[in-house]
This record gives structure tokens, C-alpha cells and sequence, in this order.
């Protein structure tokens, strides 16, 4: 099974098994990782102009996200959800588990360049699913996504 990253709504293991028609019981053995080398911004400009999160390349960077075991039917189907190609494009990222442990590379979807713009501001709905993660990403990451300023 690939092993998939999320580092935005997919974060909400109800959200990402709806979306994926994934078990929910497989969904709920996730765990926390690292992206070294990334930054989360909301710079990947949404229909309605307001901004959902992509990973940006950036050196000393660091950013938390939440890894899946899915197969190839349903990380298919999220690449159907997530518009590839044209809304974000699917990447293999190295990630570290927080707990501990070797790199594992992972699947992961960056936004498509053609879709990036400076100044967006999430949707507070869509805010409310990374934090549905709360329990597995660490305190600091926590509160960073509760001062982020919503379009709403």
C-alpha cells in the first residue's frame, strides 16, 4: 500500500475516508510525520478565490502532517478529488515519523504552479479539518493553525 501525507484537510481521517471510500478503522491507525524542507501556505488559489494549503519549498523549513496507508483504488480516487492535474499535482515527499524512525517517502499533492497566488486566506470550514488532527500534531502546530487568518 503507498504510504499518503496530508498536511492539509485531509488531515480529518472521517474527511479523507469519505473521500477515498477508505475503512475507516484502516484511516484511524494514521500517524504524525515531519516534511523537512517545507513550508505550509495557503497560496493554492481555490474557485472561489480563497486559498487552500500547498507545501512550498523552503530550505529551513519544517511542516506536520498526517500519513495514511492507502491503495492504489483509493489514492486513484483522491487524485479525482483533488483535481489532478489541474488544481494540484501528486509528489513523492520524504517524511519523518514523529515518534521516530528512518525517512519513508510518501505521496503527497503540491499545488499546480498555475494555480498559486499570493494573499489568499483559507475558508474557516476548511481550517476545521486540519484541526480535527489536534490529537496527533504537536501543540506548537496547533496553535500556529488556530492564528491563521480565515477569509470567513
Amino acid at each position: 500500500m503507498p504510504l499518503y501525507v496530508s498536511y492539509g484537510s485531509n488531515m480529518d481521517p472521517a474527511r479523507l475516508a469519505a473521500r477515498t471510500g477508505a475503512d475507516p478503522a484502516r484511516v484511524a491507525a494514521r500517524y504524525a510525520v515531519r516534511l523537512r524542507g517545507f513550508r505550509l501556505a495557503f497560496a493554492k488559489r481555490n474557485d472561489d478565490g480563497t486559498g487552500f494549503a500547498t507545501l512550498l519549498a523552503e530550505h529551513a523549513a519544517e511542516a506536520e502532517g498526517i500519513a495514511y496507508d492507502l491503495t492504489d483504488d483509493e489514492l486513484a480516487r483522491l487524485d479525482r478529488v483533488e483535481g489532478v492535474p489541474g488544481h494540484y499535482l501528486r509528489a513523492i515527499v520524504e517524511v519523518i515519523p514523529r515518534a521516530g524512525g528512518p525517512a519513508l517517502a510518501a505521496v503527497t499533492y503540491l499545488a499546480n504552479p498555475a494555480r498559486l497566488a499570493d494573499g489568499l486566506k483559507p475558508p474557516c470550514w476548511y481550517l476545521a479539518h486540519f484541526l480535527a488532527a489536534r490529537d496527533l500534531l504537536s501543540p506548537a502546530w496547533v496553535a500556529w493553525l488556530e492564528r491563521v487568518e480565515t477569509a470567513d
